[in-house]
């Protein structure tokens, strides 16, 4: 309840409570006289009681800070004189309440408000007894009337705010979307709520009295309702699956957690048993493995004949293009135009049937013929893959640079294959500038990121996933010769190393952007 919220009193049930404690306006008249004529009196009182209080666990630390002490001094002395001059009406009976609002709220039990505003009175009554010999035992009582009239009003407040607290958990767990059941030490059900009914298919109120482990679908497998509290005590909750008797039909799998519930003796300890049915999640977890199996065969399946078709096509691809290369050699200018231009067509078409036959076989080995990965390090990557680019680079005149280079985990094969087609796919594309490439990296936190930027003809944003896909193509075969498996060969090495790539034009409009990541640990 907010300070907003303050209850109202009816001024008949106020004086209703007035009178049955005996506090009458006399009572009042007679305490604005005993206060202490020097303030000083009552600030030592104050002072006295903060002493006690600094020494507490439950408040010690509201005193640590000076200028908080002296704000509590202040309102403690406001709270009693209050207390003694009134007005004891309506607003008197909110403040009050709303006093015990604020210790509850911060966690201040009863017992801790009654027990300083004893002490207190300690104070007050000492000086009542000095100040007024004469009729201090009247004066008391006065005292004492009025203390029960507070007293009864502030813990008023302490024990509504636990009634809501607790009518807000019983909401709780009344609507709560999992079954939750209370039990005894022995397991037998001593509260349920609504979705644990439905479940288990009988009303809630039935439930009450029926022992948990009669829930539970008897099997050699099955631990026992007290394995499981027993675990719970070990590990401070116990989480998994068992199965559960649903009324009138079969057994289904649920999902629990058991807590236990503090208690003062082992013998009274409550458990709270959480459960929710998981048929489906179970149904959907046996779908996704049998089709992600499924899926795993038939990738294997289509490696495998990816492989074995490659792998037969070669030799009589080899035949082929051996005899049409030799009547290439004897025949050339010796027949007609037209068989020249038949010779020279099958002897071109055998060749890219040789290329296109050998970047399947790259292709199809990737995921099966990778060896395991180790520490590389990216500088001697790119130095083999420049090597072996070594013709064509100083054919074109084409300028590579870099930046520092990391070590990662991966496949020197693959991670070479992986710069070299990057790099010769930028000379290829090469516009009429000379080619440039730099390549430059990242380190993020878990991941490198590698980019390799040219000056070459581009790729339109549209093309940007287009391009990694196998045999696509954005221009003819007579402009740039190829098989179209380049990228996709790219593509799929980056992911058999955990990580992703695509391209952007370049940031000054002028050429391509790949870019991709490396993890910079090793996966297991």
């Amino acid at each position: 309840m907010s300070d907003r919220a303050l209850p109202l009193i009816d001024p008949k049930e106020l004086a209703s409570r007035k009178n049955f404690i005996g506090l009458e306006e006399n009572d009042f008249l007679l305490l604005q006289t005993s206060l202490p004529k020097n303030g000083q009196t009552l600030e030592e009182i104050a002072r006295t009681l903060n002493t006690h209080l600094a020494h507490l666990d439950e408040t010690r630390h509201y005193f640590n800070d000076p200028e908080i002490a002296q704000r509590l001094l202040q309102a403690q002395i406001n709270y009693f004189h209050g207390l003694f001059k009134g007005p004891h009406d309506e607003s008197f009976f909110q403040q009050r309440f709303l006093v015990g609002l604020r210790h509850h709220k911060i966690g201040l039990k009863p017992e801790w408000y009654i027990g300083a505003f004893c002490r207190y009175l300690v104070g007050i009554l000492r000086h009542i007894h000095e100040a007024h010999p004469a009729d201090a035992l009247e004066r008391t009582l006065s005292l004492v009337k009025v203390a029960l009239f507070d007293i009864s009003l502030t813990t008023e407040a302490y024990f509504r705010a636990e009634h809501e607290q607790l009518t807000l958990l019983s909401k709780v767990f009344q609507d709560n979307i999992e079954g939750v059941v209370i039990t005894d030490t022995d397991g037998i059900i001593q509260h349920a709520n609504k979705m644990s009914g439905r479940l288990i298919g009988i009303p809630p109120n039935l439930l009450m009295g029926t022992s948990f482990t009669e829930l539970m679908s008897i099997s050699s497998a099955s631990p026992s309702f007290a394995d499981l509290c027993s675990h719970a005590l070990e590990q401070e909750q116990w989480q998994g699956e068992v199965e559960l008797n649903r009324v009138g039909t079969h057994a289904f799998p649920a999902k629990i957690t058991i807590m236990s519930m503090d208690a003062s003796h082992p013998d009274h300890r409550q458990w709270v048993i959480e459960f929710t049915d998981i048929t489906e999640v179970k149904r959907n977890q046996a779908d996704l493995a049998a089709r992600t199996e499924e899926l795993f065969r038939s990738n294997r399946d289509l490696e495998q004949f990816a492989y074995i078709a490659s792998h037969d096509l070669q030799e009589p691809l080899r035949m082929v293009a051996s005899y049409t290369q030799l009547l290439a050699r004897r025949y050339q200018g010796k027949l007609d135009a037209d068989a020249d231009e038949f010779i020279r067509y099958a002897v071109d078409g055998a060749e890219r049937m040789q290329q296109l036959i050998n970047d399947l076989l790259t292709f199809s080995r990737i995921g099966t013929q990778g060896s395991q990965h180790k520490l590389v390090d990216i500088q001697l990557i790119l130095n083999r893959a420049l090597f072996n680019l070594k013709s064509t680079l100083e054919e074109t005149q084409s300028l590579v640079t870099h930046g520092p280079l990391p070590v990662v985990p991966g496949d020197t094969t693959q991670l070479v294959q992986l710069f070299q087609n990057l790099i010769g796919n930028a000379v290829k594309f090469r516009s009429k500038d000379t080619p440039r490439i730099h390549i430059e990296v990242l380190e993020k936190e878990h991941e490198w990121l590698f980019s390799v930027l040219d000056n070459g003809i581009g790729i339109a944003p549209e093309y940007a996933q287009r391009v990694f896909s196998i045999f696509q193509r954005l221009h003819s075969r007579q402009e740039y010769p190829g098989t179209g498996i380049g990228l996709a060969l790219c593509k799929k090495i980056v992911e058999r190393h955990h990580g992703t790539i695509w391209v952007d034009p370049a940031p000054n409009g002028i050429g391509s952007l790949f870019q991709f990541t490396l993890i910079k640990e090793q996966t297991k």
